[in-house]
Formats: structure tokens, C-alpha cells, sequence
């Protein structure tokens, strides 16, 4: 009734319809893969390496994620940089122009410091954590395929992650297509603790212990014993014992 009645009143209108939330860009390719959490960083820097990815955008749902992965990144010999509340104004400024100059291609942001960014060019979006409101896929993955170019998003999938895919899957209608590990994947073996010294067994230790009283009885009878026969104090004479009355030498006599 009331677009029959605004019909009425104008010339020529045009229809403009937005896209529901649910709707995902028809040029993005879509991949997930299942992978341990404690390997998403190599997985990430072994795909960030490959000569298809132009410019990155990667997602991490924390802010404290965001620099962890930047530094890590680095430590692959990597430069990245990272925009998230934590940032101030113009650190969010020298990050985006780094980004859209060129002079990195790999952007790492949380979903509220990407809000209304608006950069051609992004050839991947990485969702290195998925986030736990499938909406937000929806807006991550529209960073990339803008103005009729193609885009790819890839999806790290840890095992406490599964539930997000499947609510993104249920919000998109669509089935995200699984990638399994690259050949040869093989994740950085995790630091070992250095070794502390040992500790004796129970056993041990009461038999130290026991030989360390053994020690201390044995000095303090050997000190009494240095008290009581070599001292400084004059030496008693033995008594004789009394023989009675003696009767006259005869043979002197």
C-alpha cells in the first residue's frame, strides 16, 4: 500500500535494495581447514608466502591475538602490521597507509577496528580465528572481491571452532568447501622446558639426612671425648692401696 501510494506521487523511481547480512560477495572463494590451534601461526606464514596472495587481510577475534600474530609473523620474516582498539589514532594511520602503499601486504585487525574499511585491492582474507557471531564472516569476507575483482577467503578451523563454521553455514546458506593440510606440513616442534635438578627420592633424602646425624653424634662424642682425656687440667696420682700393718725387715736385720 505505501509503495503503491509513493508510485503515485513520483516520476520514474528507481529500487534500491540492500543485501540482507546473509549475503556473501558471488566472487569470493570460500575455503575452511581443519587445523590445531597451536599450528595456525605456520600455517598462516606458509600461506601468506605463496606468490597468489597480493594483499592480506587477516582477522583475529582479540587484541592481544592481533599483535601476537604480528610479532610471530616477523619472527617468519614476515612484516605486518596490526590496527585494533589498543591502537591509537595515528598508529591506525601509519598502519593503513603501510597497507595501501604497498609497503606491507599483510594487515592483521579485529572486527571492530576493520569496521568501514574500504581498500581495493585485498586479494585474501584470512579468518585466523572465526569469530563467534557468524554475522561478522559475512562483513571479514566482504573486504575482498570489491569492484567485480575475484577474492579468496580461507578459514583456520581449530576443533573448538567447528560449531562457528557450522552457524556461518546455517546464516550463509552456502557449504564452506574444506582444504586439507598442505603436503609437507609439518608444524614448528614446541620449545622444551629445561631440565631442573634433580630431586632425590624420598628414600635419599631421609638416608642423607640420617648420615648427617651420624655425622653430628659422631663429632659431639668425639668432642666430649677430647674434653675428657685431653684436657688441660693436671693429671690425679692413683691411689695405692693400704696393705695394713707391715712387721719388721728380718732380712735387713
Amino acid at each position: 500500500a505505501i509503495a503503491a501510494l509513493a508510485a503515485d506521487y513520483q516520476d520514474n523511481p528507481v529500487r534500491v535494495a540492500v543485501a540482507p547480512v546473509a549475503t556473501t560477495a558471488e566472487r569470493v572463494e570460500q575455503f575452511a581447514t581443519f587445523v590445531r590451534a597451536g599450528d595456525k601461526q605456520a600455517l598462516l606464514a606458509m600461506a601468506l608466502k605463496e606468490n597468489s596472495v597480493g594483499r592480506a587481510l587477516v582477522f583475529t577475534r582479540t587484541k592481544h591475538g592481533a599483535d601476537k600474530v604480528v610479532r610471530n609473523l616477523e619472527n617468519a620474516g614476515l612484516f605486518a602490521v596490526a590496527i585494533h582498539g589498543n591502537k591509537s589514532q595515528p598508529q591506525r594511520v601509519r598502519a593503513l597507509e603501510a597497507f595501501r602503499s604497498g609497503r606491507t601486504k599483510i594487515l592483521v585487525a579485529t572486527d571492530i577496528a576493520a569496521r568501514g574499511l574500504d581498500i581495493d585491492g585485498v586479494t585474501h582474507v584470512f579468518n585466523y580465528e572465526l569469530p563467534n557471531v557468524p554475522e561478522q564472516y559475512v562483513h571479514r569476507i566482504g573486504r575482498t572481491a570489491r569492484a567485480g575483482a575475484a577474492g579468496v577467503a580461507i578459514s583456520f578451523v581449530a576443533d573448538d571452532e567447528r560449531s562457528y563454521l557450522r552457524s556461518i553455514e546455517r546464516l550463509t546458506r552456502q557449504s564452506i568447501a574444506i582444504n586439507p593440510l598442505p603436503d609437507g606440513f609439518t608444524a614448528p616442534a614446541a620449545p622444551q622446558p629445561a631440565a631442573g635438578p634433580r630431586k632425590p627420592h624420598r628414600g635419599q633424602g631421609d638416608k642423607k639426612r640420617g648420615n648427617k646425624g651420624d655425622v653430628r653424634i659422631k663429632s659431639d662424642r668425639d668432642q666430649r671425648q677430647s674434653n675428657d682425656g685431653y684436657s688441660n687440667r693436671p693429671k690425679r696420682r692413683p691411689r695405692r692401696r693400704s696393705r695394713g700393718p707391715q712387721g719388721p725387715d728380718i732380712a735387713a736385720a
